[in-house]
């Protein structure tokens, strides 16, 4: 294992920092910005997409949801004689409002994100 010897370093061939290349590095930092600014917009515009789709499939399935659910309870007793118990009813009534609330929460909490306050 060999110790480095400090009392070769020199700074005497190392070349000086011009203008030149401040103005060159300036411009490269401007170039980078302006590359995560196109990229962060493009973000945001796919983001949007994705989320105007995402609430139209979601609509559409709390929609067929709730078409199934007025269904079932309709059918119960008329034309299909389903004849399903209180309790089924109920399970059905209870699970399909707990679903369509929580979807509708998803696409709300989606679609209007808080932000933290910094202050």
């Amino acid at each position: 294992m060999s110790l480095l010897n400090l009392s070769n370093i020199s700074i005497e061939n190392t070349a000086a920092v011009r203008p030149v290349d401040i103005d060159n590095a300036r411009i490269q930092n401007q170039i980078l910005e302006d590359r995560l600014g196109n990229a962060k917009v493009g973000r945001f515009l796919e983001d949007t997409m994705l989320r105007r789709y995402l609430t139209y499939i979601f609509s559409f399935i709390i929609f067929l949801w709730l078409a199934a659910v007025i269904s079932i309870l309709y059918f119960n007793h008329n034309l299909l004689e389903l004849n399903l118990s209180e309790n089924v009813l109920i399970t059905l009534l209870t699970t399909s409002s707990v679903n369509v609330i929580g979807m509708m929460l998803i696409i709300l909490k989606n679609l209007f994100p808080q932000t933290p306050n910094q202050g």
